[in-house]
């Protein structure tokens, strides 16, 4: 009897994918599978469906070199076969950049990242220098407490204290034009901090006058926390 096989893969979403929802990446990664000929495992009962766990979903227009998803197949293929079977069948943007097969116990890519490592790059329209914009995010990192407001699931507006979901803040890169901040955030299913409430405090902070909608984003990886340290899923 053929034995079922659980695999991690991580992908990048560029170019004119970033473009695509959390949910159009699913459903076109299950036609993936099928033109590709991969057979998922199926759950059992009344409605079954594949044994498919993808890791957190990453915003629109958000460009990303670190995104999991966990599949099971009835199949005994090896890793470079699968991955290029299926890269064959992907759109341009998106690829497959690593596979592993999973032995157990691994932990759960929904429930267990809990951080993103993301890349601002943000457009220098004051010509501020890079010691005053290091000045600014140290000043922002050295707050007890970085208060913004929010809607909630209840849809009612409430404060929030966000200094909590970041984990570090840095200038990447700096240029005349446009520098590049680095930050990693609180990006898990416990807590998250969207990026659609940190980049207008950012902006505020560094004094920067342009709409947070022109703020390029990238997410580098996605990470477990163990024994205190980050980690990748892979």
């Amino acid at each position: 009897m053929l034995m079922s096989k659980k695999i991690r893969m991580k992908f990048i979403k560029t170019k004119d994918m970033i473009y695509i929802s959390h949910l159009d990446v699913q459903r076109l990664l299950q036609r993936v599978f099928r033109r590709a000929d991969i057979e998922l495992s199926f759950s059992q009962g009344f409605n079954p469906h594949p044994k498919i766990t993808y890791g957190n979903a990453l915003a629109l227009g958000v460009e990303s070199y670190g995104e999991y998803v966990d599949i099971e197949i009835e199949a005994d293929l090896a890793i470079e076969v699968l991955k290029e079977r299926l890269n064959a069948q992907l759109p341009d943007g998106m690829a497959f950049v690593k596979l592993v097969e999973l032995v157990g116990g691994e932990r759960n890519l929904a429930s267990s990242i809990e951080y993103g490592d993301y890349e601002f790059t943000i457009e220098n329209v004051d010509k501020i220098s890079r010691e005053d914009i290091c000045k600014r995010l140290d000043n922002l990192m050295a707050m007890e407490s970085i208060m913004m407001t929010k809607k909630n699931k209840k849809c009612k507006m409430v404060d929030i204290d966000i200094k909590p979901l970041i984990n570090t803040l840095s200038l990447l890169d700096y240029g005349q034009e446009e520098f590049v901040v680095s930050a990693i955030l609180a990006t898990g299913s416990k807590q998250n901090l969207n990026t659609n409430i940190f980049i207008p405090k950012l902006l505020e902070v560094l004094g920067i006058s342009i709409d947070p909608l022109d703020v390029d984003i990238k997410r580098n990886d996605l990470y477990f926390r163990q024994d205190g340290q980050l980690v990748s899923p892979l």
